[in-house]
């Protein structure tokens, strides 16, 4: 069983085209909507996605807790989670799961840079996602080009293994738990569409943004030392 994970804030645009090009590769998709003032979650379970609908707006970790949480009930071979604006393809999710199905890896990342650096991502967030993707590589033990990525895979163990804390953002803690419980990490090259719909929430306040990741990867690490 595939199941997908999709995060969603106000995505009334770009859900329904998601989820219909999703289908294709997947055997469930759950939607969990991040209490959207739009009809995000109305369109998700039009279009033949489960929903689940947060009573207030807590983030995108938040969100991805939730996903994780109804996937642990499920346990599907493979989990797959991708963003809700449109900017990942969902047709690469074969390659993006490649890996996985080969046995060379339980958790794969589809990074926007790996092979080419994407021509539409403004300067200040290209910048940071390097900065922050050295970090994160140095404190896992993998050299890895796109921390930041939402469009990613795992298998049932590391899934089973998840136990993510912050509700502000999951990307970089996931990696950093992963990575310390010796799941095998790797990278595989995905296109990007630039958003045509709303703003970025990073673009918007990246400042703010890059001090809450650091502190999130801090104390995520933090953490996994000392409990182990």
């Amino acid at each position: 069983m595939y199941l997908v994970i999709i995060p969603a804030f106000n995505e009334e645009k770009t859900i329904a085209s998601i989820i219909q090009k999703t289908k294709r590769h997947a055997d469930q998709i759950v939607v969990i909507d991040d209490h959207s003032s739009d009809d995000t979650g109305k369109i998700a379970r039009t279009y033949g996605a489960t929903v689940i609908r947060h009573s207030k707006n807590k983030g995108v970790g938040a969100a991805m807790k939730t996903g994780i949480t109804y996937a642990k009930k499920l346990k599907p071979n493979i989990v797959i989670t991708i963003d809700a604006d449109g900017q990942h393809m969902p047709e690469d999710i074969p390659s993006l799961i490649g890996p996985i199905i080969e046995g060379r890896a339980d958790f794969v990342l589809g990074s926007r840079f790996l092979a080419k650096e994407p021509t539409n991502m403004v300067l200040q967030k290209k910048i940071g996602n390097k900065f922050l993707s050295l970090i994160v590589s140095l404190l896992a033990g993998v050299r890895l080009t796109d921390t930041q990525t939402g469009f990613r895979a795992f298998n049932k163990k590391a899934l089973l293994s998840l136990n993510l804390v912050s509700d502000f953002t999951y990307t970089q803690e996931m990696i950093l738990v992963l990575c310390h419980n010796g799941f095998r990490c790797v990278e595989v090259p995905v296109q990007i569409h630039p958003r045509k719909h709303g703003e970025s929430k990073v673009a918007s306040r990246i400042s703010s943004y890059a001090f809450k990741v650091l502190t999130s990867i801090c104390s995520t690490y933090l953490r996994l030392k000392i409990h182990g």
